[in-house]
């Protein structure tokens, strides 16, 4: 089916996208501003999908929008590289070419025909890596100029640049903050480095983003929204899509795991009068055998006090209780620092308004409470 209603993997069709409206007229108003935008959400939350369907928006208003994924880049050059990459692939032929001219100097193959990037060592070796940088980041205000049209970029895993290397982030900065026709989003899913980089005095981009955190999707709406997806497929959940709903506890790409599986097992000959709960048993089960080793991959470098916290929270219980440091044979101050080094990692843990944590991932949850 070419547009199947609960894709999990990867990045939905913005119109698929679940209530999200608050986050897009942020984005929209920020454009229109041009005030920039920091968005932080953990890995699977939407964050791709919410930024394409802003991306969208704005190009049907005549805006010109180009995605830069700094997603593992480690130096200069791959600074570089991301950029280049970002700029090939742009719908308009004259930016493209712009980017073909700068490209040349690294021995890179850049087409109009796509994205497609491949640097001759020989080249990047010789090449001043160091202007190049200075002329793409340059290269927004130019399309603006030139077309008298504004242009969005989008800047994602922002936080790479501290990877990248020292004084990145200052060198970006010296060029942006002076482009008026253009909008920046800053994108990230790593909330500790984020905060590096927009929250302490001496970084070059402390104060200069508003902030914008994607929360769960309510759970209410995406019930009404799961079952009349079901109803497209001409498939009756019954009670079950509203108890998966729940479960996934406003994860979006949880949310559409489970949904997923519930449609393909009410597809299977003979279940379509199974008791619900026992379908609700079945792919609850099916979703943590799907999940099992991304679990094991995010448990293994935890520390042992890391792992019981997690537990607590699971089971509903206080992870700094004084009778749970005495039962543990540790100090509370160990379950505080193993408490705030799991929200700061961003990828397990979450602190909701007030003295609340929770587990971004449910079925994370789910399997350790059982």
């Amino acid at each position: 089916m070419a547009d199947y209603p609960f894709k999990h993997a990867g990045p939905v069709r913005p119109d698929r996208m679940i209530d999200r409206e608050d986050e897009l007229r942020l984005l929209g108003r920020a454009a229109g501003e041009r005030t920039p935008v920091r968005l932080a959400a953990p890995r699977r939350y939407g964050k791709t999908t919410l930024l394409a369907a802003h991306a969208a928006t704005l190009e049907q208003a005549d805006w010109h929008a180009v995605r830069v994924d700094l997603g593992g880049i480690s130096d200069l050059a791959g600074l570089t590289r991301a950029l280049l990459v970002a700029w090939s692939g742009h719908r308009d032929a004259a930016p493209v070419r712009r980017v073909e001219r700068l490209a040349q100097r690294l021995g890179a193959d850049v087409s109009l025909a796509g994205p497609r990037l491949t640097l001759a060592p020989a080249g990047a070796a010789r090449a001043d890596h160091g202007r190049l940088l200075e002329e793409l980041l340059a290269l927004p205000a130019e399309v603006a100029r030139d077309t008298g049209e504004p242009v969005l970029v989008v800047l994602d895993e922002f936080q790479d640049l501290l990877i990248a290397g020292p004084g990145l982030d200052a060198r970006l900065r010296a060029v942006i903050q002076h482009q008026e026709d253009v909008a920046y989003v800053f994108a990230g899913s790593e909330p500790s480095m984020m905060a590096r980089m927009f929250e302490r005095h001496e970084a070059p981009f402390f104060g200069q983003a508003e902030p914008l955190t994607l929360s769960p999707l309510p759970i209410e709406s995406t019930i009404t929204e799961v079952e009349r997806r079901f109803a497209e497929l001409d498939l009756d959940p019954g009670d079950a899509a509203a108890e998966l709903v729940q479960v996934g506890e406003g994860h979006p790409q949880r949310t559409m795991l489970l949904c997923h599986l519930l449609a393909r097992r009410l597809t299977e000959p003979g279940l379509r009068d199974e008791d619900a709960d026992a379908t609700v048993e079945q792919v609850l089960a099916e979703a943590l055998e799907q999940t099992a080793e991304i679990h094991a991959a995010a448990l293994a470098p935890l520390t042992r006090t890391q792992r019981i916290v997690l537990g607590e929270i699971a089971h509903g219980r206080p992870p700094t209780a004084a009778d749970l440091a005495a039962r543990q044979g540790t100090s509370r101050g160990a379950f505080h620092q193993a408490l705030e080094s799991l929200v700061d990692a961003g990828q397990l843990l979450a602190r909701d308004p007030g003295p609340r944590w929770r587990l971004i991932d449910p079925l994370l949850r789910l399997r350790l409470r059982r």
